[in-house]
């Protein structure tokens, strides 16, 4: 049984949550993208990204946090949630 030992539990651990998000990868490849909204500045640049006709879509996770920190994050910028079960 792996979690006698402290170290083999983190070791099993760290291998099944790596199998499991490769497996959610090739269920839920869109999971990843996020998408952003900004209608008063439709050309924004927010480094390293920049919007296009007021929307930015990214899977990249620096220029998602990125853009979350930015200070018109919840004034002028707003994630885009969309529900890929309904489609």
């Amino acid at each position: 049984m792996p979690y006698k030992d402290p170290e083999k539990r983190r070791q099993f651990q760290k291998e099944y949550k790596r199998k499991w998000r490769k497996a959610q990868a090739r269920i839920n490849p869109l999971k990843g993208f996020k998408i952003y909204l900004c209608v008063r500045f439709p050309n924004l640049r927010v480094a390293p990204g920049y919007f296009t006709d007021g929307f930015l879509i990214t899977n990249r996770p620096d220029i998602q946090a990125a853009v979350e920190r930015d200070p018109e994050f919840g004034r002028n910028i707003f994630p885009l949630a969309l529900d890929l079960n309904l489609v």
